[in-house]
């Protein structure tokens, strides 16, 4: 999912030439966000936060993906650092 594709679904405050202000996601507007990010590629602490950034705080992030990783939602590789969507295959 990129940014534009995230932005175009929040609700924008102000918007002109140089600026546009939106309304930061809710944390399960976020946790969905973050998901369909993982379905569609397992992705580092780094890149989630680089495509969220501004919109959702890292502390927020951080909280989801434990969340997630409890609810057995995700999974993490030690070896890479990625975060990846668990298939209910894998559950």
């Amino acid at each position: 999912m990129r940014r534009k594709a995230i932005e175009k679904k929040l609700s924008v405050v102000y918007d002109d030439n140089e600026v546009a202000v939106y309304i930061a996601p809710s944390e399960e507007e976020a946790e969905k966000i973050i998901l369909k990010m993982l379905k569609q590629r397992a992705m580092t602490l780094k890149e989630i936060h680089s495509v969220l950034t501004n919109l959702v705080s890292d502390e927020k992030i951080r909280r989801i993906l434990r969340k997630l990783m409890e609810e057995k939602k995700i999974e993490f590789n030690q070896d890479t650092k990625q975060y990846s969507w668990k298939s209910e295959k894998k559950r």
